[in-house]
């Protein structure tokens, strides 16, 4: 059983990795297009969402 749950744990981490990459490639996408100016703006909206979503789970 355990080894089921370090599965699952693997998999959902390896899924919110690549979100997380997308997000900043998308982020990046923006600065490039004008729409965001400050790469840290990028980064702060991140840790918002992740920070929330992680109090919330």
């Amino acid at each position: 059983m355990a080894v089921v749950l370090k599965k699952d744990y693997q998999k959902a981490l390896d899924e919110q990795k690549e979100e997380v990459r997308g997000l900043v490639m998308d982020g990046l996408e923006r600065i490039k297009e004008g729409k965001t100016k400050d790469f840290n703006t990028v980064c702060d909206r991140l840790e918002k969402k992740y920070r929330n979503e992680a109090i919330s789970n």
